[in-house]
């Protein structure tokens, strides 16, 4: 069954990884991220990385700032023009910041953290779900939100990203509870130290030249390869109801083991 699939944010690392691992199944996957926008406040993706997916067949990039819902909403909606439905959403964006406790954060640097972690979210699931429950229950309508181990637990000198994970791990819930009864499935995806742009900047938030350093407390003590974690977001989306309401840890037993 050939999906429409939009990644919100899937502009690299684990996002990029998951838009080749669907394409390849045959799926359409449409990339939505901020290429060409710069922030000093994190790196986003770029020219370089919408080059890259635009070399994979089935695989379309738009660029839109998903942290404006105007954007958001013109951007799916253009979507589903040219393809017809939209039977998955996937959200990817975020950025972690940090380095001090929270008594010395800032409340400026509170609001982009959950601007870019959970806005994101937010925007693209009032944008998508509306569009996934016009599809049947044999379509699998899925929308599915990246929280983070920070989404779980406090993490030293990650406050802000700490609670913009919890409040996206919210999203989830209230957005599982909003769905009962409909054919639309909601739930999340709790990574642990994956080897991408995010896990070099918490490594550099804590003075570290290796970012193996914060895979010691998951098994393997090495980062997680996004393409293993994309392959949790394959089943996510496959799944059906029985994952709904519930945050998939995909973490290697990150505190655990």
């Amino acid at each position: 069954m050939t999906r429409v699939v939009v990644l919100g944010g899937g502009g690299r690392g684990i996002g990029a990884a998951t838009a080749r691992l669907l394409a390849a199944r045959g799926d359409r996957v449409i990339v939505l991220d901020a290429f060409d926008t710069s922030d000093d406040f994190y790196p986003l993706a770029d020219e370089s990385d919408r080059l890259a997916l635009q070399g994979v067949p089935g695989v379309e990039t738009v660029t839109v700032d998903l942290r404006e819902d105007d954007e958001t909403r013109a951007a799916v909606a253009s979507v589903v023009d040219r393809h017809g439905h939209l039977d998955a959403a996937v959200a990817f964006a975020g950025a972690v910041t940090g380095g001090r406790p929270l008594w010395e954060t800032d409340d400026e640097t509170l609001r982009r953290a959950i601007s870019f972690n959970t806005l994101t979210t937010w925007h693209l699931a009032r944008a998508a779900v509306p569009q996934l429950l016009t599809r049947p229950a044999t379509a699998q309508p899925t929308f599915v939100a990246f929280t983070s181990v920070a989404g779980e637990r406090g993490l030293y000198g990650l406050a802000p990203y700490v609670v913009a994970k919890h409040a996206t791990a919210g999203i989830v819930r209230a957005l599982a509870a909003d769905l009962v009864g409909t054919s639309v499935t909601a739930c999340g995806i709790a990574p642990g130290s994956t080897d991408t742009t995010m896990l070099r900047q918490t490594a550099a938030t804590y003075g570290l030249s290796d970012v193996t350093e914060l895979a010691q407390g998951q098994h393997g003590r090495r980062p997680l390869r996004p393409d293993e974690v994309a392959r949790v977001v394959e089943f996510a989306l496959d799944a059906g109801p029985v994952v709904h309401g519930s945050i998939l840890p995909a973490d290697a037993g990150f505190g655990r083991v």
